[in-house]
């Protein structure tokens, strides 16, 4: 029964993406197409303008309508907190810890528009949700080509797109929901951009849904999104380099790894 329950949950969220999604693509493409044209004709700046927009247009309706529903559906409770008060209109490098996909909702329904994650090129196969991942802005990069991310990256950052770029610092989710090794491609961008970093930690998502099986979805539990204190880059000014960034990368794991023991005890 609990697999028929979560099997019926997971065809009314594809049909709820569907219904929510399928405008919204039409809206994100026929503004990117657009702003492609114009970059070819030299006017990079009204591409940078139009994916900044379909950023935060991709994330409002994915903040007020499709997560909503989807966590509703799913029966999660989602609640959120942040240790030191977060001005949004700033713009901050979100490092989080990455165990399950409601990861992912639980961030879009907490961080304000506009948002950019870093995503893998696998996603981009996905309906809908991996069809609108370029022309929202998002970063797609290649994993087994660590050169070529970075460039995609730092190419990203060059568009100076407002807003809060979000990366899953494990690099995948973890199978048994402890944290992984710490890529460092999110403390580099930090720093060559002078953005502070902001440590999340997501609790209960784990013990919500694991990697393995897809299936073994257990309702009524509450997911917690914990903003930790932020980290400016003045921090590590006395680093230099990869020593720079190693440093950033200790002190966000740090604060994430006590946010995660203090959620278990």
């Amino acid at each position: 029964m609990t697999v028929f329950s979560n099997v019926c949950r997971v065809l009314l969220a594809c049909v709820w993406t569907a219904i929510v999604g399928a405008p919204l693509l039409i809206a994100l493409y026929a503004r990117y197409w657009y702003g492609l044209l114009r970059a070819r004709l030299g006017r990079s700046d009204v591409l940078d303008r139009i994916l900044e927009a379909n950023a935060w247009l991709a994330g409002w309706v994915a903040q007020k309508f499709w997560t909503s529903v989807i966590l509703t559906l799913a029966g999660i409770q989602l609640r959120v907190r942040e240790i030191v008060p977060i001005d949004w209109n700033k713009a901050y490098v979100i490092c989080a810890n990455h165990a399950s996909i409601f990861d992912i909702l639980a961030l879009v329904r907490s961080i304000p528009p506009p948002f950019r994650f870093v995503a893998k090129r696998e996603l981009l196969k996905w309906p809908i949700i991996g069809w609108a991942l370029r022309p929202a802005g998002q970063i797609v990069i290649d994993r087994a080509d660590r050169a070529r991310a970075l460039r995609l990256i730092a190419e990203a950052a060059r568009r100076k797109i407002r807003g809060q770029v979000i990366f899953f610092v494990e690099g995948t989710r973890s199978r048994t929901g402890q944290l992984l090794p710490f890529k460092k491609g999110a403390f580099h961008f930090a720093l060559d951009n002078c953005l502070p970093v902001l440590p999340t930690a997501v609790r209960g998502s784990f013990a919500t849904l694991a990697k393995l099986p897809w299936w073994r979805l257990r309702t009524g539990r509450q997911i917690e999104i914990l903003f930790c204190g932020i980290i400016p880059p003045s921090v590590v000014a006395d680093h230099d380099g990869a020593g720079a960034a190693e440093a950033l990368l200790l002190a966000a794991r740090e604060q994430i790894a006590g946010a995660l023991a203090a959620g278990e005890g």
